[in-house]
């Protein structure tokens, strides 16, 4: 009987030895990682120890990745829950890391850098907005920002900009132009001038008049409210790019809409964007 109980005692010790040494085994293997953010580029810097293989996740349901060392562009503002999970053969450790996305701090200077990666919010099809071609756009808590590219015969001589502040198409100027959803609260209109585009000409005009109405009151000057970079060339194409002062145009929901309108010097219609007078023309949008 003694025999028994010292060899159901030794298997005891000999299980509660191995369980322990594989748990020591397995702590010795941490999954940690830091990040720097540059707009919606992150570069992220791994730190694990005891790893042989690694598994990136996000948190924006794309693709992962096996890297190191990983570079990911974000495509939106906002935080994601990105998991690092490193491996050693059969042991596994995972460490999870809030990422915040700001997005990118555009500077009107006509360096178009800082939209490297921001994706196009509209791109007209071939032949449909004539001079104008293709839009980026970024809100900031202060600012509307707009990278724009047009034709080689895009100048802004004339500009008008239409924007719908308050998300309700019933509300403004209804446009025939756009039929689908326009309904614009605040029209830019002037010219850009190259020779001193922070000065270029313009008012800001209020809606005030019904829906189908041309009525509106001047309530600011261009000078007040809209700064452009010099227009310069960018991916084959002229572009500029500009900011509006979001604290000039009143209370904002989630959202503003907007038309651009490119006349020439004698105010006939020369680009759209997005493109106009279609059956389903409507306002593209910015996400604020």
């Amino acid at each position: 009987m003694k025999n028994k109980n010292f060899i159901f005692l030794l298997l005891i010790i000999t299980i509660a030895f191995v369980s322990c040494k594989k748990e020591n085994a397995g702590s010795n293997l941490k999954s940690v990682f830091s990040y720097t953010a540059d707009g919606f580029k992150v570069n992220f810097t791994n730190f694990s120890s005891n790893a042989t293989e690694y598994r990136w996740d996000f948190g924006d349901n794309t693709e992962g990745s096996t890297l190191s060392n990983p570079m990911h562009v974000f495509t939106s503002k906002g935080s994601f829950l990105v998991s690092l999970t490193a491996k050693n053969g059969a042991d596994s450790s995972t460490f999870i890391d809030t990422v915040l996305i700001s997005g990118p701090n555009i500077k009107i200077d006509g360096d178009f850098t800082d939209w490297t990666y921001v994706e196009y919010s509209h791109i007209n099809e071939a032949n449909t907005g004539g001079t104008l071609l293709a839009l980026k756009t970024f809100a900031t808590p202060g600012y509307l920002n707009f990278y724009l590219e047009g034709t080689a015969d895009f100048s802004l001589a004339v500009v008008d900009i239409y924007l719908d502040t308050d998300n309700n198409p019933e509300t403004g100027l209804k446009s025939w132009m756009y039929p689908v959803a326009s309904g614009a609260d605040f029209l830019l209109e002037g010219n850009y001038d190259p020779a001193t585009p922070d000065l270029s000409a313009g008012s800001v005009f209020s809606h005030v008049g019904p829906g189908n109405d041309w009525a509106w009151n001047e309530v600011y000057t261009f000078a007040d409210v809209i700064k452009f970079s010099k227009m310069t060339s960018n991916n084959g194409n002229k572009a500029i790019e500009f900011s509006i002062k979001r604290d000039k145009l009143g209370t904002m929901k989630k959202k503003v809409n907007f038309a651009l309108i490119e006349s020439n010097s004698g105010w006939t219609e020369i680009g759209s964007l997005p493109a106009d007078q279609t059956a389903d023309s409507k306002f593209g949008t910015i996400n604020l």
